[in-house]
């Protein structure tokens, strides 16, 4: 399985660029990983009537919770001729999907189809936010088919994780088109989660969104 690094936001170039401390966000990507990274505990898995998430976590929002592939989403993809049996998130146009209450250093989620037009935010504390559109998140992966919905490729579907080096409190999902789909979530704790590269390796990461 491959994996990518892709980089750091905007807002963390701009605060690098100035000699100031920033948060830095590591993301990798792995083809068809299903399960759960080493170390992670399941935050949900979208099965049931309503979304089951640990104890002191919140969940809002107005997405559909859906199984089977249809005009409003497609089953993620396992394999280049298989599709996720259970039930998964679509958050379609103009919906949302939101977690707070957390306290997390790494969460990875498994994405079907990714599209140019999903996004994925994370907040923390101090006024922290940091987003990641679909296109952003395939740029380094120079694959032929980067961000494009492609229900059945390698390319679209598998998880992706997010390693922080401060705690995320909080996260939304959003699309701006149908849709963005999501199954099993994982994450680590803050104060367990590790990864967190050194700073002079953030200016190799950054290529990958130039």
């Amino acid at each position: 399985m491959n994996r990518w690094l892709v980089g750091v936001s905007a807002a963390a170039l701009a605060a690098l660029a100035a000699g100031a401390a920033s948060a830095a966000t590591v993301v990798t990507f792995s083809s068809y990983q299903t399960g759960l990274n080493a170390g992670e505990s399941l935050v949900t898995n979208f099965d049931g009537s309503s979304v089951s998430v640990p104890a002191g976590v919140t969940v809002g929002g107005d997405a559909t919770l859906m199984t089977g592939t249809s005009n409003f989403g497609a089953a993620p993809a396992t394999s280049a001729l298989t599709q996720d049996l259970t039930q998964y998130l679509a958050v379609q146009a103009g919906q949302t999907f939101t977690l707070s209450g957390l306290n997390l250093g790494e969460i990875s989620f498994y994405v079907g189809s990714l599209d140019s037009f999903n996004s994925f935010t994370f907040t923390g504390a101090g006024g922290f936010s940091q987003s990641f559109t679909g296109a952003q998140l395939t740029a380094a992966t120079a694959a032929a088919d980067q961000a494009s919905g492609n229900s059945t490729a390698a390319a679209t579907n598998g998880r992706y994780t997010f390693t922080f080096d401060q705690a995320i409190t909080g996260l939304q999902l959003g699309s701006t088109s149908p849709s963005l789909e999501v199954s099993d979530i994982g994450a680590i704790a803050f104060a367990t989660a590790g990864g967190i590269p050194e700073p002079a390796a953030w200016s190799l990461m950054l290529l990958g969104f130039g």
